[in-house]
């Protein structure tokens, strides 16, 4: 619709109360506070997720996808509990057209995650997928414009949190020491602010300076100047190449809309030097990124395989795609060996595209792709097409105007921004990905006409019982996350200013979530009429505590991690388990117990809950290969997978021959003998699997060629060390070659070889 339809459509006078409630009748008190609650939730789920940052769990951006999945939970209940309340549906015949894309865009995800082979693995970015979409249709179906208003406020409140922290971050640069945070100097002179990664904090710069400029136009205050000034400096430091061509994208096309759809009177005739000025701000960026770029080459390098790779698997499900959140799954069988060379590592995994676009097409297949597309263009043309003003608007509509430039721009850095980047994919940007495609919608939609019904009027008695249920649902859950929580920071020590810093805030932080979702929750199911908002209230409490359990998991998986770490194998397997029992969706973590018990491989069969036994007594081997086989359903190209269970299997057949040689009599060394054989012929399967995944790894080779030297085969040994040294298939780039030419470690082998050789007669090769 057009800025023009907009002013022109007629107004309806409406008492004070009925304008805080939209549509809501006066007397729906329930309906104005749950109204007021959604916006503020939203946008203190914006500020949380924004600057939070915690460091006693393995991935340090866990709390950030906690914080998202409970706050989705409480605004999808809260919204849930407004349309109980009001009796209106929030999809209507008006807003249906706006709404259209989200819908085929969560239908087709929905199609292709029903049709994908590897689904438990993939249940958490699903998931978290279908909560962005749930927060899309909110945001386009419930705010007003006075609600964006607000929400933006939220934003630049984590905006001047997080630019404040990338200054002391830069300053730690120059006067190492400054910043007394327990991460400091992790991403070394990089700054990543309180995001758990530079390009991350890039994202976060490029849609909130927009935002800020927005609000300058708006209100000429001179402190979002400095804003601006201090984003652009973390921008700057971050060395986020992509973020900085995203900057002057963004930063183009705020220009352009201002001027072309914006700019009025005798301040268009400085339209062309405008459009040219912006240009140049991309130009430099480019440059600037290019520079960097030949500098760095490694991390260009690294997107281009990663990118073949992708588009590998494109090619072979062009259609559906493999399924939303697959892309770890299946990408291993896919991945470069020059990503190995590169990392210089072998047990990371590449989760994502490092491409948005890319990756949709890959896991979502040409039609998830077209409709990806179809809604990302669908929003910002409905916000271009939208800013139009004549010489002297009205208040309302100017201030619309500006809204809805911040958030198109913002938006529009943040989808260039994804070309090279896999932020969208993480919460600090997915979260804002999902929320400016609701604000834009919301923005650009027509006022609502129909009002909403009565509340309907539930028995006393009922409505007693379902506060009362409510209420002691809450208070359990809320003191199921602390007791929780408090296992959590009993890790950490306050060994300095800054960990003591971020133990209190954390507690203040969590303390203060409860407190807000149970003052909400309360405030509404007493003020509404109907049980109905109890209810809806009250199965929302189970999944709190049940994706808080993905924070407390990751916990004591990094607890796990730690202990493995000091030696200490024994102490990490409960903390496993207990990571497995809370969230059964990371197989990871099965992998890991799985890996800590090859390693102690206590053969004594006893039953033992802590190391993963349900039903009946096991040992190490048995457990092990149980929880192997449980990874390789769910994720058949876990990183190191089949390198782990051939060591299990080479780890137990060593076992098995020392226990042959000590034999008591011939049978039991024939069946000890024949076990070993077993295991080992296991192992060499396992192992030459590992190279289909990981054609790079040494110590695969080295396995193998060590398996033909026991065997007594120098012929098969000779052939692991030629294909060792020779290259994975399709290298061939020297400076990687070089590295398996030159390695000391088969110089060893080698000679083991020759020796065997020269042992049964035959004539030791020449080097």
């Amino acid at each position: 619709m057009s800025a023009k339809k907009h002013s022109s459509a007629p107004k309806v006078r409406q008492p004070a109360a009925a304008k805080t409630a939209g549509t809501t009748a006066p007397a729906n008190r329930a309906a104005a506070f749950l109204r007021k609650a959604l916006v503020h939730a939203t946008g203190w789920l914006s500020v949380l997720v924004s600057v939070s940052f915690f460091t006693a769990t393995y991935d340090t951006a866990q709390v950030k996808l906690t914080l998202l999945h409970m706050g989705s939970v409480i605004l999808l209940a809260l919204w849930t509990a407004l349309k109980l309340s009001e009796r209106k549906s929030p999809f209507t015949r008006q807003n249906f057209p706006f709404l259209l894309p989200v819908f085929a865009y969560l239908a087709w995800n929905i199609f292709s995650f029903a049709l994908a082979p590897y689904k438990m693995e993939a249940a958490e970015e699903f998931i978290r997928l279908l909560m962005y979409g749930g927060i899309t249709l909110l945001a386009a179906c419930e705010f007003t414009r006075q609600d964006v208003k607000t929400l933006t406020k939220f934003i630049l409140a984590a905006a001047w949190i997080s630019f404040a922290y990338a200054l002391l971050q830069v300053l730690d640069g120059f006067f190492p020491g400054v910043d007394f945070m327990p991460w400091r100097g992790f991403f070394t002179r990089r700054i990543f602010s309180t995001h758990a990664n530079p390009n991350f904090f890039g994202a976060f710069v490029i849609f909130a300076s927009c935002l800020a400029g927005a609000q300058y136009l708006l209100t000429r205050k001179k402190s979002l100047l400095v804003l601006l000034a201090a984003g652009l400096v973390g921008l700057i430091f971050t060395e986020s190449k992509g973020a900085w061509v995203a900057y002057g994208a963004a930063l183009a096309c705020f220009a352009g809309l201002y001027t072309n759809r914006l700019l009025q009177g005798s301040a268009r005739k400085h339209l062309k030097k405008i459009n040219l000025a912006a240009l140049g701000v991309l130009v430099i960026a480019l440059a600037g990124a290019g520079f960097y770029a030949s500098k760095r080459f490694q991390s260009v390098s690294f997107r281009a395989f990663t990118w073949l790779s992708a588009w590998e698997m494109v090619q072979d499900s062009p259609v559906v795609g493999t399924g939303p959140g697959s892309f770890k799954i299946i990408y291993p069988a896919y991945r470069r060996p020059q990503i190995f060379y590169i990392e210089n590592s072998h047990n990371t995994e590449t989760q994502h595209a490092e491409n948005e676009y890319l990756e949709q097409w890959a896991t979502t297949g040409t039609i998830g792709l077209a409709i990806f597309l179809w809604l990302v263009l669908f929003v910002f043309i409905c916000a271009a097409r939208n800013l139009k003003t004549n010489e002297n608007p009205p208040e309302e509509l100017r201030e619309r105007n500006l809204l809805l430039l911040g958030y198109a721009s913002a938006f529009f850095g943040l989808m260039t921004h994804a070309c090279v980047d896999i932020s969208l994919r993480f919460a600090s940007s997915g979260l804002f990905f999902a929320l400016f495609c609701g604000v834009i919608l919301a923005l650009c939609r027509l006022p609502e006409n129909a009002a909403a019904k009565a509340e309907p009027v539930s028995p006393g008695w009922l409505n007693f019982l379902g506060r009362m249920l409510l209420l002691a649902a809450v208070l359990y859950g809320g003191w199921t996350v602390c007791t929780q929580f408090a296992e959590v920071t009993r890790a950490l020590r306050a060994g300095t200013p800054g960990e003591g810093l971020l133990i209190a805030v954390s507690w203040a932080v969590l303390s203060g979530c409860v407190l807000g979702t149970l003052y909400m929750y309360l405030r509404a199911a007493f003020l509404s009429r109907t049980v109905q908002v109890s209810l809806a209230l009250l199965v929302s409490v189970p999944l709190l505590v049940f994706f808080y359990g993905f924070f407390q998991a990751n916990h004591y998986y990094s607890l796990g991690v730690s202990l493995v770490s000091k030696g200490n194998p024994e102490g990490a397997v409960g903390y496993f388990t207990k990571a497995i029992d809370l969230n059964p969706l990371q197989t990871e973590y099965l992998q890991y117990r799985a890996n800590t018990l090859s390693s102690i491989l206590n053969l004594t069969t006893q039953f033992s809950s802590s190391r993963g036994d349900t039903d009946a007594p096991s040992n190490d081997y048995e457990r092990a290969l149980k929880d192997y086989a449980a990874v390789l359903k769910h994720a058949p190209n876990h990183v190191m997978i089949h390198q782990n269970i051939g060591q299990l299997y080479y780890t137990m057949a060593i076992r098995q021959s020392k226990s042959a040689a000590a034999a008591a009599n011939e049978t039991q060394y024939n069946e000890r003998s024949q076990s070993a054989r077993q295991n080992m012929e296991q192992a060499k399967r396992a192992f030459e699997r590992s190279l289909k995944l990981d054609p790079v790894n040494e110590s695969t080779y080295l396995f193998l060629a060590s398996i033909a030297l026991m065997e007594y085969n120098p012929e098969r040994a000779q052939y692991w060390v030629d294909a060792y040294r020779r290259g994975p298939e399709g290298v061939t780039e020297e400076n990687f070659l070089l590295q398996n030419r030159t390695n000391p470690r088969f110089d060893a082998v080698q000679k083991q070889i020759d020796a065997l050789r020269g042992s049964v007669g035959k004539k030791p090769s020449k080097k």
